[in-house]
Order: C-alpha cells, then sequence, then structure tokens
C-alpha cells in the first residue's frame, strides 16, 4: 500500500512540470521598444516661466522649446492645434541616429482665449510619444498716466503748457526751444484758455495761442483729438488694453481734428499720436482761465500694456 502511494505522488509531480513548461513555451514575449521621450519648457517674452495652463498677453509672445530624447535617433516633430507644423531631421541638419534634439518655436498669441497646441515626436523606428502645452491669452491692464497738470501759456513762455504722452513728461515753450535736442517731435498736444473757445487741448499743428511755427518747431505734431459720448462710470470700467480698444473702435473720427475746445471736468477725448498711439483723456479738473492760475488735470488711459 505505501509503494502504490508513492507512485501516484510522483507521477503528480511530473505532469506538474509538464503543465508548467508547456505554458511557458507558449506565452508571447513582448518586444522592447527603444526609449522615446519628449520634453516641454516655456517662457514668455520677457523671459519668465509659463506654465501649461498659463496666462499671456495679447499680441505678446512666447517660445516652447521642444525637447526630444530617441534611443534609436530622432526622425519627425508633428505640431497641430493652434500651430501647425512639421519638422523632420532634415529641415534641423541634423545625421540619422542623433538622439538629443531641442526645437524651439516662437508663438504670437493674437487672439483672446484659450490654446492649446500637440506635440507627436516620432523616431527612426516609427515609434511615437505624444505631449500637448495648453495657454490662456488674456488683455494686458491698460496703462494709465495720473495727474498730469498743464498750465494755461503765459507771455514769458515759462508755463508748462505742452505733453508728451510717450514720455510722461510736460514741457513750457522755453524748455522746448532753449536745446538743440528736438523735443518738439516728442510733443502731443498743449493747453490753452481761449476767449471763445474756453478750456481747450490742441495738437501743436492746431496750437494757434502761440506761433510755433516762427518759434522755429521744425516739428508740429498732427496728433488727432476727438469728443466722446463716453460717461464717467464707463471710462472707469475700462481696464484692459482691449477694454480701450473697443472704446475706441466705436468713435466716429471723420470729423475731428487737432484740437478739442469747450472742455468741461468729467469729459472723456480720444487721442491718436503720429505714432498711433491711441488711448483716452479724462478731464479730471478745470480752474482759472488765461492767467497763472489756469490749469487742467488731466489722467490718460492707453491703448497699450503697463
Amino acid at each position: 500500500m505505501k509503494k502504490i502511494s508513492k507512485k501516484i505522488i510522483t507521477i503528480s509531480s511530473i505532469i506538474g512540470l509538464l503543465v508548467f513548461y508547456a505554458c511557458n513555451e507558449n506565452e508571447i514575449i513582448p518586444a522592447v521598444m527603444p526609449d522615446l521621450d519628449i520634453y516641454l519648457s516655456a517662457t514668455t517674452s520677457d523671459g519668465a516661466t509659463l506654465v501649461n495652463g498659463g496666462e499671456v498677453n495679447l499680441s505678446d509672445t512666447f517660445s516652447i522649446v521642444v525637447s526630444i530624447d530617441a534611443e534609436i535617433g530622432f526622425n519627425t516633430l508633428n505640431i497641430s492645434g493652434n500651430v501647425t507644423s512639421t519638422v523632420n531631421r532634415n529641415d534641423l541638419n541634423l545625421a540619422s541616429g542623433t538622439q538629443d534634439v531641442d526645437v524651439t518655436l516662437n508663438i504670437y498669441s493674437g487672439s483672446l482665449g484659450e490654446g492649446n497646441i500637440d506635440f507627436e515626436a516620432v523616431d527612426e523606428g516609427g515609434n511615437t510619444v505624444t505631449t500637448s502645452f495648453s495657454f490662456i491669452v488674456v488683455s494686458p491692464e491698460a496703462k494709465i498716466q495720473t495727474a498730469v497738470i498743464l498750465y494755461a501759456p503765459l507771455e514769458d513762455l515759462s508755463s508748462e503748457t505742452f505733453y508728451s504722452i510717450l514720455k510722461n513728461e510736460t514741457y513750457s515753450r522755453n524748455e522746448v526751444e532753449s536745446t538743440a535736442d528736438p523735443i518738439s517731435a516728442n510733443i502731443d498736444f498743449g493747453y490753452y484758455y481761449g476767449t471763445n473757445d474756453n478750456a481747450s487741448l490742441a495738437s501743436p499743428a492746431e496750437y494757434t495761442i502761440y506761433n510755433l511755427t516762427d518759434a522755429g518747431w521744425t516739428t508740429r505734431n498732427a496728433t488727432i483729438l476727438s469728443t466722446t459720448a463716453i460717461t464717467n462710470a464707463e471710462y472707469l470700467e475700462m481696464i484692459t488694453v482691449s477694454d480701450v480698444e473697443a472704446a475706441i473702435s466705436g468713435i466716429d473720427l471723420s470729423n475731428a481734428n487737432g484740437r478739442v475746445t469747450n472742455l468741461s471736468e468729467g469729459d472723456i477725448l480720444m487721442f491718436n499720436t503720429v505714432e498711433d498711439v491711441q488711448g483716452l483723456i479724462h478731464i479730471s479738473a478745470i480752474s482759472g482761465t488765461d492767467g497763472s492760475d489756469g490749469m487742467i488735470e488731466i489722467e490718460i488711459k492707453l491703448a497699450v500694456g503697463e
């Protein structure tokens, strides 16, 4: 009886081994895929890191560096989404088998809203790897120049009557004409208080209180100035460059020139310089008339970012 039991145990063990080896002989061993990786890094135009899903300013540029590690060599980078392109190793003048590749894309953010770019790297064996980068294009805050005070013109030419928008500086005629530096080219408009015109702003090309031609102003900029129907409440709600641009786009300039007269506190004007800088002028305060106490205080919102 003991001998029979031993035979059964031995036979069972052999069967077990046969089943084990039979399974291994039929098992499919997967092929080892060569390493293929893709990495992204992005920066804004001022050098700041731009994270995936981050914000970029409208009309700004940002760059994306696409880094590819291909064990058997890089072949092609396919780009789709908001940007569409295909770059292969021949385009980059790379030898066959090149493993490490960096491709830099400069992206112009031309419209507001969400954006997305998809990347597919292909190696020499036709293997692929994908990734994507998303971003949100926003309008930057409009640049504001506050508490700009211009004074009525005086006979001694000492009052700071004129203003340069880009330099955000006020000037008297003495300052403009006492230097060889052509400051007159920077002047966008000036203030005066006229007998009939009352409180007024005028471009150098339309400024009649002084004879700027005889004064030697070789440049008399023809800045466009226009009244608007924009209310104080609407002006205060304008925060971004897009807000200002939208307001300006609705203004009829068919009868506009370089002068606005009979101004009152709270008026909102539109301007466009010869350099095509646009924006809005808010009349904050007016005091005095044409004497040494005459002045106007303005605030300017430009259709450019801070």
